[in-house]
Parts: structure tokens; sequence; C-alpha cells
């Protein structure tokens, strides 16, 4: 092999594909399964049909890794689960696990940053740089606006409206739109994959079931494995370490047969997501010591992106949040000084018809939804590793005044619609300092040098020639919107400058 890259989310998957395009032998290790009824034409011990009912529901959670109140377990519960969970002191953070990555779980939102974003990166990276990436993850995932509002989008831009924000908008969305709702038909991807049309029910946080959203196991990973790339499904990584002629060796655990294996290449891009490409880094570094004299910069610059939601329980103005994407429109606030973002808020509808709950709950939550908050967080916090696994202090003092001035103008925003109760920050268990995100970033971030960042513009790592990092840990500072689209973007250019 020329290169094995772990994970095969929005950094894996783009890396995998674009550095198998050019002729590089690629091998992906990927965790999870693959998921969902696009994919009945693989292995049957490599795919697996979406967590839903009662039975299905068991395999939403896959492990749960606990560094709070002084105690640390860490359990695995079903190695072909499609959710991580990480409980840290004052912080929470959900994450997927499968082929094609956090894209399962996300609301499709693709949004490029704007150009005060880059500066806190390396000179050699700027907005008009990234131009060019930007548009091939265009090109691959194919985002639109969502062409015809439902009612949610109508009471949000409403209740934006009254609580005196700026205007509500359409983001773009990596979903496949048809011409009717009620009948969907096929459309054909831009890797040649056929999906189906949306049924403006399937965009949901547990795997879109109708196959209309352009998750990554229907563009770069086929992508990839047409130009040569071997994915194995299932397979774990669990320790790295420098190769004894050089180059890299990942030691990893392939769930379906219960063996351990080992691979090596001279090139190793670590895509596991925000959280475990640093425990591994952390561990090879500080545990068994396979990479000694990783930078100490290893798990700063860390973010939880400013995530904060808060759940309307039964609106009035609201009838069906279950009805249309799973979000559609958000509001953007801007510094006061001019000078790029602060915070966008928007509106994400209750995946009612997908869970197994009784019906009366369900008709509840129909009237119920969700206001959440993402924003541009000092970037301040830091993971370290005990021994066993990752911890951290982060929590809602990482920014006080973002989080005030989020939760003000969501209460603003709640009141419109009415609602019989509102529960801001749901998610944190009572804890005035917790927080909840499913967008943990940075600790792995670009810098100009080793005592100012962990890698390179180029996301090597510094010290270590042909090691790499491809996913959302690379981030020096949060982008306050949905970081997913500026990840793939980073990995284009990651694939095209190493290639």
């Amino acid at each position: 092999m020329d290169v094995i890259v772990v994970g095969s989310g929005f950094g894996g998957s783009v890396c995998a594909a674009r550095l198998a395009e050019r002729g590089l032998r690629t091998l992906i290790l990927e965790r999870g399964p693959w998921w969902g009824p696009l994919q009945r034409d693989r292995a049957e011990s490599d795919r697996r049909e979406l967590p839903r009912g009662a039975l299905g529901a068991r395999k939403l959670v896959r492990n749960l890794r606990v560094a709070r109140r002084g105690r640390r377990r860490e359990r695995l519960y079903n190695a072909d689960g499609l959710l991580e969970g990480h409980l840290f002191e004052h912080l929470t953070s959900v994450t997927a696990s499968g082929v094609g990555g956090g894209s399962h779980i996300y609301t499709a939102i693709l949004e490029q940053p704007d150009a005060a974003f880059f500066d806190a990166f390396p000179p050699e990276i700027t907005a008009a740089e990234m131009g060019p990436y930007f548009e091939r993850v265009r090109e691959m995932l194919r985002p639109q606006p969502v062409p015809m509002p439902s009612e949610k989008d109508r009471v949000f831009a409403q209740a934006v409206a009254d609580a005196g924000l700026p205007p509500s908008e359409h983001t773009d969305l990596a979903i496949a739109w048809g011409r009717d709702p009620a009948h969907p038909e096929a459309v054909v991807n831009a890797a040649g994959v056929e999906q189906r049309s949306s049924t403006f029910t399937g965009d949901v946080f547990v795997g879109c079931r109708d196959g209309s959203k352009t998750t990554l196991d229907l563009t770069y990973v086929p992508w990839a494995l047409r130009h040569g790339a071997e994915l194995r499904p299932l397979c774990e990584v669990l320790a790295i370490a420098r190769g004894e002629g050089g180059g890299y060796t990942v030691r990893y655990r392939d769930h379906r047969s219960g063996q351990t294996h080992e691979e090596s290449a001279p090139r190793l891009v670590l895509a596991a997501g925000g959280l475990n490409t640093q425990r591994l880094l952390f561990d090879a570094r500080d545990g068994h010591g396979g990479l000694p004299g990783l930078p100490a910069t290893l798990g700063r610059h860390f973010s939880p992106n400013a995530d904060f939601a808060a759940l309307l329980w039964r609106t009035t103005a609201l009838h069906d949040s279950s009805y249309g994407p799973s979000f559609g429109a958000l509001s953007r606030i801007h510094r006061d000084d001019g000078d790029g973002l602060r915070f966008v808020l928007g509106e994400v509808g209750l995946p009612v018809q997908e869970l197994p709950l009784p019906g009366l709950l369900r008709n509840l939550l129909r009237r119920s939804t969700m206001l959440f908050c993402m924003g541009r967080d000092g970037s301040t916090g830091t993971l370290a590793f005990d021994g066993v696994g990752l911890t951290t202090s982060v929590g809602r003092s990482l920014d006080p005044a973002l989080y005030d001035e989020m939760e003000s103008a969501l209460m603003r925003v709640a009141h419109s619609y009415h609602p019989r109760r509102t529960w801001p920050a749901f998610l944190t268990g009572g804890d005035p300092d917790g927080l909840f995100t499913v967008h943990p970033l940075g600790g792995c971030s670009m810098g100009r040098t080793a005592e100012d960042g962990f890698t390179d513009h180029l996301g090597q790592v510094f010290g270590h020639p042909g090691l790499y990092v491809a996913d959302g840990s690379l981030y020096p500072r949060s982008p306050g919107i949905g970081p997913s689209m500026t990840i793939a973007a980073l990995a284009e250019r990651v694939a095209s400058l190493m290639a």
C-alpha cells in the first residue's frame, strides 16, 4: 500500500477518493459497517439496516466513553452500532460510526465559511486559495436549498422576524430534490450512484432511509473504490506506530472475524473524527509510545463549535415538525464590529416517524421542535490523556458571553412558537456549565510551527513526514456553522498537495 486512510467520513473518504484517483494504492480502514437500503449489493457480513423499530434500536448505540466525576468507563455495546457517545466533565459529544462517517447523522448542511474564518489558519491557506477545493466538494455533493419551504420554515421565518434577528435564509443541503415529495424518482449523483429524491421525511439524525441524502458512502467512497482503493469495513484501528522500515504501521481489529491484523504504508492519513484521531495520537505518544516526539500542541485549540440547543415542547404555532428535511433555514448573527460571523440560529425538526415510540408520544413530538445555535467560540479548550482515554474540562465557561448571547436570542425566537414549555440546553443533564456537541473540532490544529499548531498547512504532523490529519481536528478555530463542507475542502487540499 502507498497510503492507509483511517476513517471514511468527510476527511477520510475525500482523501481516499482523490489519492486513488491519482493512482496511489489506497487502503481505507473503517470501524463501522455499510448502512442503509442503498447498500444491499454489499456483502451481507459488511452491511446493516439502519436502526429502526424496537428491535433495530438496539443497534443505535455503538459504544460509550465516560471520563466524568473522577470515573473512567469505556464500554462497547455493538461493534456494528451507529452512534458513539463521549461523556466528559461538562461536555457530551455524539458522533457516528459507519462507511460515510458523520454524513449519516448530520443535517446535510454544506456551508462555506466567510473569509475572516481563515485568518486563524497558516498564511498559505486563504479564502481565495480554498475556493477551488470548495468547488470540488460542490461538484461531488451538489448541495441546493430546499425547493419548496415547509410549514416549519415559514414558522421559523416569522419567529426570527418577531425576535428582531436577521431574516432567515435557506442554506445549501446535500439532498437530492425531486419534483414532488409524494412521488420520489431516481436521481443519479455525481459519482454515478443512483439515489432517490426526497420524500420530505427521510433526512434524519439516525440515517436517511429514503436514500435522498447525498452521503459519502454514495459519493466519495464509491469514487475511491472505482479508482482502485480498498475498503475494509468493521475494521477498528487500535494503535498506530512508526514502522520498522520507515513509514507507519496500523494495528486493527476485524470485528467480522475477531482477529487482529497489521498493515504498513509510507503514508498514513488519520481521519477517524475529531476525538478518535486525537485518542489514537495521544496513545501513540503517551501510552504505548509508538510515536514518540509528537508535538506538545496536541489537544490544543479544541472547540465544541458552540453547539447549543433547546427543546420547544408542544407548540401551538407548528403542527408537524417532522415534515420536510430536518433542517432548512437559519438566521446569521454577525459581530458588532462587522468582523465576521458571531453565531447562527436555526430550527431542526424531530425525526418522529423514525423513532420506536408510542403513538401518543409521537403525536406530541410532532407538535414539538428544537432550536439550535452554532457559534464562533474562543476555541481555547484543551483535550488531555489520562493513560486510557481523553479528558477535558471544556464547558460553557469556554466562552460564557457567547453562550449567554445565543441563549437570549434562542429564547426570543422560541416565544413566537408559543410552546407549552421550553428547555434550553436540555441535553446537558442540568449542569449549568454543561454542553452538548455533535461537532468536536480542533486539537490537531494547523499552524505555522510546532509551537502554535500540530500540523502544517499541508495537514502533515510537524516532525513526522508522511503522517497526516484530515478531519475536523485540523480546525484552529470554530467556524460557527456546520463544519462538514470545510472538512471536505481541506481534505481535497491535503490529498491534492500530498499526491
